[in-house]
């Protein structure tokens, strides 16, 4: 990425300039644009620039899979704080170059405050009458592509039909109409994300924005996301939203406004027929207050049990964040057709096993462990093929080894017994998240050696967060100590003690 920062110099000292026929802005004697050597159409160029600047999580309509090489975690995202440089560099080689960077900015946008919004509106309304007026230059001039005095035309194409994802982070206070402006603006976005932190703490979520989306927006949206507890939606506008989009395929509730039973009474039920991802309660590695929650899951749960096989028939992606007391008349009705099931550390460890006997076609399962709180799994299941184990704390952990060892690595360990004593004939992937009190798990080399040994006895891959197997970890180590004459190479070192 930074190597093209070097490209900015084009609109510096030399103002001797050509243009080429894609428009790329060419200086002469340019070794690397010269018109001698070969040049990349214009194509190449954008997916050149595209592949810099572009923000990645414009199109992930579906949760991130942490069995995927290219895992996105969006809760904590990992932004290259180059990108914005990249960015205002890139725009300044030539207007072709400005007009490309801002198609592709305006992809994705993260809204972080009231004014940044307003800008956005009044941006995007803006760009609507004057992209009118090219169009109808490009019929009238559609053989010579150019308008009176040599200016090249630019893309037809409004700015806000770019946008595919808006995330308003927003902290303080807004204006309801901006949010509506900028919706009526983005046809095409498939993708809201709202985790607004107001004045007024958890207040409900504007009606007039859930308007909005159904009248603007009901065949393009397929995920909306509250991500934060700043701004929650009642049952009642939730049924309504998801009842008008037919489309949506994720929703995501960090908590509710609603609390009292009442508020469900007398409601449509929610139906929502395409939904496959359903992801409750908040992140379980953030710090959100979790009060009223279990009571709120409990009336939420219940309510998907009216009427089961309309109202969500292609759920394949469960994810809850805070297990409410009355689960199991959800998991009777809709395990069945759970493929994925992300559960936090649940209070009572017999629940796990009693879940996934609801689910019998589940494929992968996801444990967010707390270090100091026993997992228990079943004794058998009969399709499950991947598990995963990843702490409910990013942040690293540093304490002294002794601590380290009989804090995490005894609790780990415990686990690993567990999950290695279950009859589980097609799992074939076991992944640890070596982060937060487990990223100095590595130190551990001869005990990762001796699980990565048992584990592929039985034809199971023991691997990280990033897919790289633990095999490989360990004989960097082996090797190491090899070389330094501390251990015979012919050694196995299997056994490890804590």
């Amino acid at each position: 990425m930074k190597g093209l920062l070097r490209l900015s110099y084009f609109s510096r000292s030399d103002t001797r300039k050509t243009q080429d026929p894609q428009g790329v802005c060419l200086k002469p004697g340019n070794s690397v644009f010269d018109d001698q050597k070969p040049r990349l159409p214009g194509e190449i160029w954008r997916k050149i620039i595209r592949h810099t600047i572009r923000l990645a999580g414009a199109d992930t309509v579906e949760p991130g899979n942490p069995f995927g090489l290219a895992y996105i975690d969006e809760e904590y995202p990992e932004v290259d704080s180059a990108l914005f440089e990249d960015r205002v560099n890139l725009s300044l080689v030539n207007s072709s170059w400005k007009v490309a960077v801002s198609e592709i900015s305006a992809e994705y946008l993260v809204i972080y405050s009231g004014k940044q919004l307003a800008q956005l509106a009044d941006k995007f309304d803006a760009a609507i009458p004057v992209c009118h007026s090219l169009s109808s230059k490009l019929k009238t001039y559609a053989k010579s592509k150019t308008i009176p005095g040599g200016q090249k035309l630019k893309s037809a194409k409004p700015l806000g039909q770019w946008t595919t994802r808006i995330d308003f982070r927003i902290l303080g206070p807004y204006c309801v109409n901006d949010v509506l402006r900028l919706i009526q603006c983005t046809p095409n976005l498939q993708i809201y994300v709202n985790n607004v932190t107001t004045d007024v703490p958890r207040r409900s979520f504007p009606t007039e924005i859930v308007d909005g989306l159904i009248n603007y927006r009901t065949s393009s949206l397929r995920r909306i996301d509250w991500a934060g507890t700043g701004e929650l939606p009642r049952y009642a506008d939730l049924a309504k939203l998801c009842n008008n989009l037919p489309h949506l395929i994720t929703l995501r509730l960090a908590a509710m406004h609603t609390t009292r039973v009442q508020d469900f009474i007398g409601v449509t039920p929610l139906i929502s027929p395409r939904l496959r991802h359903l992801i409750l309660g908040p992140d379980p590695r953030a710090s959100t207050p979790r009060a009223n929650l279990n009571s709120t899951w409990c009336l939420l749960f219940n309510s998907f049990c009216s009427n089961p096989e309309r109202q969500i028939p292609r759920l394949e992606y469960f994810d809850c964040g805070i297990l409410p007391r009355h689960w199991k008349p959800f998991f009777y009705l809709h395990g069945h057709k759970l493929q994925i099931l992300r559960m936090a550390s649940l209070d009572d460890p017999s629940f796990l096993p009693k879940i996934v006997e609801y689910c019998p076609n589940l494929k992968a399962l996801l444990i967010s462990q707390k270090v100091a709180t026993p997992v228990k799994f079943p004794a058998f299941h009969p399709s499950l093929t991947k598990i995963c184990i990843c702490p409910n704390v990013d942040s690293p952990v540093t304490v002294p080894d002794s601590i380290l060892s009989c804090a995490v690595m005894e609790s780990l360990d415990d686990l690993l017994l567990d999950i290695e004593r279950m009859v589980a004939p097609c799992l074939v992937e076991l992944r640890i998240w070596g982060t937060g009190p487990y990223a100095a798990i590595n130190k551990y080399s001869l005990w990762l050696r001796s699980w990565w040994l048992r584990w592929n006895l039985r034809g199971v891959q023991f691997l990280d967060k990033t897919g790289s197997s633990y095999k490989d970890i360990c004989d960097r180590v082996y090797r190491l100590f090899a070389f330094t004459g501390k251990i015979s190479p012919n050694r196995h070192l299997i056994l490890f003690s804590l």
